[in-house]
């Protein structure tokens, strides 16, 4: 019978204990509440890092290439040369393309512009998804299409003719282009700020290397492998090719990504260990609070490792409870953390979130039940060394000290 009173007294110190102090009762729901905050923080925030991650791999790795072919002289038989590498080892899409950068005008103003040139024969599935969304298709000679966010800054609409601005290379001439907008495009990511698409052939005449091509967009089957299959590319291809992979455009990104996850997860995860301590204050007042009630357990019977238990028991209920209610509310916010976002934005009618700045401009949620059991694994363990030394003095009581005086 002895053995079940622990369990019995330290569930019953839990739910009414605090009630005849009211500061042990204080500081109890404070003890809970920090518990139940910090997990629910830190499922949230992990959640929305691998959303961040997430995005990175399957919505920006869609449009940027893996591998960017490029060959110095121009490529004339890119069609040949296309079926050559796609027949080589770990390539799963290859797209000729043209590039320029300049400048695009329009209403005394201009914006830096990167414009692309592709042809549909073979269309990136990243893109050519974009395209599809908007209802859009590639524009023919003399159009191209903008991002949205271009087209926003320069207050442009579809019809409207802009000029292309290509500034002089060495010893050449500054040169202008007049396009006709044709569509409006979003890919929600930095590409917004300055990408414009056109024809291969439009593209190669901007450039001056009409009939050519300028490289080739690859996608691989494995992104992280990405520089050391561009060597590999490099060894089974005609001499004049060079490359460049997506951590060299994208890397410093990726690890801006990883950098953020493990730095805001051990905030975070400090804010779980102070709450887990706060357990510790609960507990160290509790066992000042029931001294004479420790002692009396104790002439009837219960030996100090019952005790011990007892308020183990007291200690371990409080942070279950708290990581319990932590992990509802954490799991919640996961799925109402976007709408949340989006429906402050409204209200203050600003974006948080800029493509000027950040990688894309929405919250992503990627909720993964391996780092809620990791996050709870962590947070039990914490509470539990929290309530090892209250419990320890609790069973050091003397019981002849404490009711030396009662009569």
């Amino acid at each position: 019978m002895l053995r079940s009173v622990p369990l019995f007294v330290g569930l019953r110190y839990f739910t009414a204990g605090g009630r005849s102090n009211l500061l042990v009762s204080f500081i109890s729901m404070l003890a809970i509440a920090g518990m139940a905050l910090g997990v629910a923080l830190l499922i949230v925030v992990l959640s929305v890092m691998n959303g961040f991650d997430r995005e990175l791999r399957e919505r920006i790795l869609s449009v940027v290439p893996h591998i960017e072919l490029l060959h110095n002289n121009g490529i004339s038989d890119w069609q040949g040369q296309r079926q050559l590498i796609a027949g080589l080892n770990h390539v799963t899409e290859v797209s000729p393309y043209n590039q320029v950068e300049g400048l695009l005008y329009s209403r005394q103003q201009s914006k830096p512009l990167r414009l692309l040139g592709l042809t549909g024969e073979a269309m990136p599935a990243g893109l050519q998804a974009l395209l599809l969304e908007a209802d859009l298709s590639l524009p023919g000679a003399d159009e191209m299409l903008l991002s949205q966010s271009l087209a926003e800054d320069l207050n442009v609409v579809v019809g409207q003719r802009l000029t292309v601005i290509i500034p002089a290379a060495s010893g050449g001439q500054t040169s202008a282009y007049s396009l006709r907008l044709t569509g409006i495009f979003a890919s929600h990511t930095e590409l917004d700020q300055m990408l414009g698409l056109a024809s291969l052939q439009q593209v190669a005449e901007i450039a001056g290397v009409p009939g050519l091509v300028q490289g080739f967009r690859l996608q691989v089957d494995k992104q992280f492998d990405a520089r050391s299959i561009g060597y590999g590319l490099l060894e089974q291809l005609p001499y004049g090719y060079g490359f460049r992979d997506w951590f060299q455009t994208h890397g410093n990104l990726y690890q801006a990504i990883q950098l953020s996850r493990n730095m805001v997860g051990l905030l975070i995860f400090l804010i779980v260990a102070i709450a887990a301590f706060n357990v510790v204050s609960m507990l160290m007042m509790s066992v000042v609070s029931k001294r004479k009630d420790i002692a009396v357990l104790q002439t009837l019977g219960l030996s100090s490792d019952g005790i011990l238990r007892l308020f183990l028991i007291q200690g371990a209920m409080i942070g279950l409870f708290g990581i319990a209610l932590g992990v509802a509310l954490g799991v919640a916010g996961c799925y109402w953390v976007a709408d949340f976002v989006g429906w402050l934005e409204l209200l203050l009618n600003t974006n948080f979130l800029n493509t000027a700045v950040y990688p894309i401009d929405y919250i992503p949620v990627d909720l993964r039940w391996s780092d809620v059991a990791a996050i709870v694994a962590v947070a039990v363990v914490l509470n539990i060394l929290a309530t090892i030394y209250p419990a320890l003095r609790a069973s050091r009581v003397a019981p002849a000290d404490e009711l030396r005086y009662d009569g």
